[in-house]
This record gives C-alpha cells, sequence and structure tokens, in this order.
C-alpha cells in the first residue's frame, strides 16, 4: 500500500514545478536620454535663469543716462513752466494795450462830436464875423473922411494920403473877410469832416487790434498749456523709464 502522503521535498518541488515564471518588464531608455533627479533639474533651471536675468539687468551707464533724463525733462519742464508765464504776461499787456488804445480813440471822437466840432466852427464864426466888421469899420470911416474932406478945405497932399490910407484899409478888410469865408467853408466841407473821419478810422483800428490782440492772447494760452503738457509728460515718461530699469537692480 503507498502511503498518500508524500515527503516535504517532493511537495516543494512539485509546486515549484507548478508556478508560471514571472518576468519583469524594462522599458527601453531612449538613446541620448539621461534621467536627471529632480534636485539635479532644479539646479539646472535656476542656472539657465541666471544668465537671462543679468542679460536684463541694465547697466550702470545706461541707469546715469535715463537718470540724467529725468534730470533733464524736469529742467525743461521748469523752463516751459516760465516761458508759459512770460508769454501770458506778455499777451496779457497786449490786450490791456489795446483796450488803452480803444478808449482813447472812442474818448477822441465822442469828444470831438460832442464839443470839439462846434468849437472850432463857432471859431471860425467870430473869426469871419470880426472880419465883417473890420469891412463895415472900414466903409464908415472912409465914407467920413471922404465927407469931411469936401467940407473943409485941406491940403491936398495931406487930404489924399489921408483918403488913400482909408482905401487900403479897407481893400484889406474886405481880403481878410474873403479869405475867412474861403478857410469857414474849407472848414465846415473838409477839414472838420475829415477829423471826423479820421477818429473814427482810429475807432476802429483801435477795436480791430484788440480783437487781435484777444485771438493772440487765446492762441498763446492753448500754446503753452500744450507745450506745458508735453514736458509733463516727458517727465513722466523719463520717470517711469528710469523706475522700471531700477526695478530688476534692486
Amino acid at each position: 500500500m503507498v502511503s498518500k502522503f508524500l515527503p516535504v521535498p517532493l511537495l516543494v518541488i512539485g509546486a515549484l514545478a507548478s508556478c508560471t515564471t514571472y518576468t519583469p518588464r524594462v522599458e527601453p531608455i531612449p538613446q541620448g536620454t539621461r534621467s536627471t533627479p529632480p534636485e539635479s533639474a532644479g539646479a539646472a533651471h535656476t542656472a539657465e535663469q541666471a544668465p537671462a536675468e543679468a542679460a536684463k539687468a541694465p547697466s550702470e551707464a545706461e541707469l546715469r543716462k535715463k537718470s540724467r533724463e529725468v534730470e533733464y525733462a524736469k529742467l525743461q519742464l521748469e523752463i516751459a513752466r516760465l516761458e508759459a508765464e512770460n508769454e501770458r504776461k506778455s499777451a496779457k499787456q497786449g490786450v490791456e494795450g489795446a483796450e488803452r488804445e480803444l478808449a482813447a480813440a472812442k474818448a477822441e471822437r465822442d469828444q470831438f462830436k460832442k464839443t470839439g466840432l462846434a468849437l472850432e466852427l463857432d471859431e471860425r464864426a467870430l473869426s469871419l464875423d470880426r472880419a465883417k466888421q473890420n469891412v463895415l469899420e472900414a466903409e464908415q470911416e472912409l465914407t467920413e473922411l471922404e465927407t469931411m474932406y469936401k467940407q473943409e478945405e485941406f491940403a491936398g497932399a495931406t487930404k489924399e494920403l489921408v483918403l488913400t490910407r482909408g482905401r487900403s484899409r479897407l481893400e484889406m478888410s474886405k481880403r481878410d473877410l474873403e479869405l475867412n469865408q474861403r478857410r469857414s467853408d474849407q472848414l465846415k466841407n473838409f477839414e472838420l469832416k475829415k477829423r471826423e473821419k479820421e477818429l473814427g478810422e482810429r475807432v476802429t483800428k483801435a477795436q480791430q487790434a484788440l480783437e487781435e490782440a484777444k485771438a493772440r492772447a487765446a492762441k498763446v494760452e492753448l500754446a503753452q498749456r500744450l507745450a506745458l503738457m508735453r514736458s509733463e509728460h516727458s517727465l513722466a515718461d523719463a520717470e517711469r523709464e528710469l523706475a522700471a530699469s531700477q526695478a530688476p537692480a534692486q
């Protein structure tokens, strides 16, 4: 009778023979590829960034240049402000001068129309009346002399001398009257009208000059505002560029 119990060594051998042999699969590594430990990979990345950051960092000369550009922009802005102030003052003075000239022109025109015209006409009328009176008096005196010399006997030479003087005085008085009349006509028909026209033209020119002065002042204001704005923007840009250049270095 065969024992149904086998020896232990045979059982072990049988068990091993019945088991399937397992071989782990190993993935092939591509040629030229080397595995890098995590620590080594981080160090390599930092080493790659260092040259790039060093290349981006501005040099000392570039920082100095940008700093100078900021200072230049500040000075340019100050110059622009001073120029703007001077231009505004000049434009304001131009407007004020034009206003004074217009006021003076209007005052002279109005004074001439109100009193000057009548005054000159009255003076000329008085001069004309005086000339007429002189003629009248000369005529009367000559008439008296002629009447007197007819009634009395005088030396012929004396009589003729007195009458000649009377006639000459009357003739000059008549000529003076005629000249006064011509002056009066010229004054009324030409000189006073010309004077009035000139005063009106002066007012018109003064008004135009004032309008031009105001237009120049407005233009100066806009131009100076633009110049200041550009200078302020240039300074702001220069400061931003300087700050951006200093940031990596810090």
